[in-house]
């Protein structure tokens, strides 16, 4: 099953599917929800006191808003950022929850709407600071002959899962233009980028870019320089020099990524080397230091933006 707020906590993870439109309370088989009665915590790092009648029977996916904030209405096309708690429907034991972590992000968007149409139906609308409970059966998703699925066993459905919404924005955007005319020898991309991560890069007319490797830092950070082996946390956006192109974005995504940066592209591993924990960086990584020919991977010379968020791992 899709896996899209997932609860990492050394237990299962947990999926979400979800239908509706509008601004619901409530959005499909929400009935089993009625007896949940919600004490939010102390403070934003606080998990919330939940009680519901045990066991909680539940055959469909249902989500509820519990308790409405009073901040502004998330908005289609914004990224939601959320902490949350499961809890047993058995016996309504807490399983663990996020509150003391940093908010996750969810991308309110169609393919959300496509995938999980009841996460993103009562999403929209809802307002910032929301209280939302959520089930879903594993097995509530259609068959692929279209058929309509059978309902799940309430023995299979172990968890509910209660969403705050803490925050949205409009999605980060970086645009990349191919200028027109002809070639300049030696010409370079350049960018400028807002604090927020969004801007636009412009690449040279032509196709004759850099034979080797450039780094161009746009933002300086203040945190410690990136070894070659450590685990870093990124916001990155990436195009073709070819034709401006742009085949990969970790804002469009709703989330940074996050991998070993002797794991990737030497392009990666030599360009952020050396870069302070906190910059933002222009990448423009030749081929032999890209994909070079892979199948199925963007060719020739690329360009990225890089927003360094997080040393996680450092070498030792």
């Amino acid at each position: 099953m899709r896996k899209l707020l997932a609860l990492v906590l050394g237990v299962a993870l947990l999926a979400l599917t979800a239908c509706g439109s509008g601004t619901p309370t409530t959005v499909g088989a929400a009935e089993p929800l009625s007896s949940i009665k919600l004490t939010p915590g102390e403070d934003e790092n606080s998990a919330p006191k939940v009680e519901f009648d045990t066991p909680l029977e539940v055959t469909d996916p249902g989500a509820k808003v519990l308790e409405k904030g009073d901040g502004d209405e998330v908005k289609e096309g914004q990224d939601v950022s959320y902490k949350l708690a499961g809890y047993n429907l058995k016996d309504g034991s807490e399983v663990g929850n996020t509150f003391k972590d940093a908010a996750m992000t969810l991308s309110v968007n169609d393919e959300l709407k496509e995938q999980d149409p009841e996460i993103h139906d009562i999403l929209v609308g809802t307002k910032i600071g929301s209280w939302v409970a959520y089930v879903h059966p594993q097995n509530a998703a259609p068959p692929e002959d279209g058929s309509s699925a059978d309902p799940a066993d309430p023995s299979q459905i172990d968890q509910l899962l209660i969403l705050k919404v803490v925050g949205a924005k409009d999605k980060i955007k970086v645009d990349f233009q191919k200028e027109k005319g002809d070639a300049k020898k030696d010409a370079e991309a350049t960018a400028k980028i807002a604090d927020d991560g969004s801007g636009t890069v412009k690449i040279p007319a032509g196709n004759k870019p850099p034979a080797d490797l450039k780094v161009t830092t746009l933002k300086e950070g203040d945190g410690k320089k990136i070894k070659k082996t450590d685990t870093i946390t990124v916001d990155y956006a990436g195009a073709q020099w070819e034709d401006g192109e742009q085949f990969d974005s970790s804002y469009e995504k709703g989330t940074p990524a996050t991998f070993g940066l002797d794991q990737v592209i030497k392009g990666w591993t030599e360009g952020l080397e050396g870069v302070k924990e906190g910059s933002t960086v222009l990448l423009t990584i030749p081929s032999k230091l890209a994909y070079d020919g892979q199948d199925g991977m963007p060719q020739g010379t690329l360009v990225f933006v890089v927003d360094v968020k997080s040393i996680d791992k450092a070498a030792k």
